[in-house]
């Protein structure tokens, strides 16, 4: 499956979560969602990311999964024109939360002044 439009992949036990119910959704990894755990097998969903599927992501994912803990999301990637734009792995430890140049500073900042993001510091690129 080839997935042109922007999607976000979400790691986690999803099973019982309206996210199942979101047009589009599915459980294969594309060639650049990957899945980042084999052990213990967590559900892997793929599913757009649009201005119009927004609304039914927030709530499914407001109502029913935490974003810490073992019963929370573990895993989220979002991809961007075939790229990882963003990543966080392993409950969102400081470490493992990464946002490529897809993202831009300016963005950032503004989730940083509305208080989505408490920080970030910019980093280099691997060579």
């Amino acid at each position: 499956m080839v997935w042109c439009l922007p999607g976000i992949h979400l790691s986690s036990r999803l099973s019982n979560t309206d996210l199942l119910k979101i047009d589009r959704v599915h459980f294969e990894e594309t060639l650049v969602l990957r899945r980042g755990t084999l052990q213990p097998q967590l559900d892997f969903l793929v599913l757009p990311l649009t201005p119009a599927s927004l609304p039914a992501l927030e709530k499914a994912i407001h109502s029913k999964i935490s974003f810490s803990g073992s019963s929370g999301i573990v895993h989220v990637q979002i991809e961007k024109h075939g790229e990882i734009a963003f990543a966080a792995y392993d409950n969102f430890h400081d470490d493992c939360v990464v946002a490529y140049p897809a993202v831009s500073e300016s963005l950032l900042k503004d989730l940083v002044e509305k208080r989505v993001l408490y920080s970030f510091e910019a980093g280099q690129l691997a060579k």
